[in-house]
């Protein structure tokens, strides 16, 4: 759906601000685009989006070159930047039938899809309220069903819940998750809510001064980026419980650390940590050991990105 290949961009100051970026992004995908502050992040949408040449590289979006055809590429994209101005005075239909008509789109069925979008975003019984009386959320939303007015075939959501409390926040998520899935839109999405992209997204990219550091599912990244323990335990007696625990099949290292057991898994394919966790809770319920806490060690997002970027750890070939 969306494939970069050395995607690289120097100002006329010599700066780069992006440099052989190599992105693979599928279709059906919600993609995660991470970094800090002047990682490229800007510079990147606007070159995958059609504003910005490239000094080098290029960009396929559905297998067309958008730097050679930009304005085509516009049939089949929308975007919703984190700076997105409203007009105030509209209602929220007149806003959506604004940018219908700038598509030149057939007066009947945009008015039906307009319909079908406010309903989607849960605007349908504000879509005659002036926009200037919108929640930000409610502005969010709206954003969100503008990027679908044109049909496309993916959507750049830049901070899409960026100011909003948490139940605005879910409720953005919600909206994200379902138009993935019922309208198959692939979402491309800068924030810097971390919790954000652990929740929405199948995969990230992490760049870092115009690099990239890291791109793959969640679920690859963290295991490529576990830590040492696996499981946590906090018992009536960790001595003891060292010694009838350190036998089990895939445990490779036990150790107190303050109060709690730290245990090393295996990285077996067959090994299943739920299954280690309740021979664990078994050999210790027989030997009469307490138990006060016992949980998996999950590695986040969070924690991998903040490795990266404090490890500066080189690109990917």
């Amino acid at each position: 759906m969306i494939t970069t290949k050395n995607l690289t961009k120097i100002y006329e100051n010599g700066f780069k601000a992006v440099e052989n970026l190599n992105l693979k992004v599928e279709e059906g995908d919600i993609y995660g685009f991470l970094g800090p502050n002047g990682a490229g992040k800007t510079t990147t949408i606007r070159m995958l989006t059609g504003l910005l040449k490239p000094s080098n590289g290029e960009v396929f979006i559905n297998n067309i070159n958008v730097a050679k055809d930009s304005a085509e590429i516009k049939k089949y994209i929308g975007v919703l930047p984190e700076s997105h101005g409203y007009y105030n005075w509209m209602t929220g239909k007149e806003y959506l039938t604004y940018f219908s008509n700038l598509f030149m789109q057939d007066a009947d069925k945009a008015k039906e899809h307009i319909s079908y979008l406010l309903e989607k975003v849960g605007l349908s019984n504000k879509s005659n309220v002036v926009i200037g009386q919108y929640s930000r959320g409610m502005k969010q939303r709206l954003g969100i069903a503008k990027t679908l007015i044109n049909h496309p075939k993916v959507i750049f959501l830049d901070e899409p819940t960026l100011g909003l409390d948490p139940s605005g926040q879910k409720d953005i998520h919600h909206l994200i998750f379902e138009l993935n899935k019922s309208m198959n839109v692939t979402v491309f999405i800068t924030s810097h809510m971390l919790k954000d992209i652990e929740v929405l997204c199948n995969k990230v990219a992490i760049v870092k001064e115009g690099k990239l550091l890291e791109q793959g599912t969640i679920k690859e990244l963290q295991e490529r980026y576990s830590g040492k323990y696996d499981i946590r335990i906090k018992t009536s007696d960790n001595i003891k419980s060292i010694q009838r625990i350190k036998n089990i099949d895939h445990i490779i290292e036990v150790e107190v650390i303050d109060e709690y057991i730290n245990i090393s898994l295996s990285k077996s394919r067959d090994l299943n940590v739920e299954d280690i966790k309740h021979e664990i809770i078994e050999k210790l319920f027989t030997s009469q050991i307490d138990i006060y806490e016992i949980s998996k060690v999950k590695t986040t997002v969070e924690d991998i990105f903040f490795k990266l970027i404090a490890d500066g750890k080189e690109e990917l070939k």
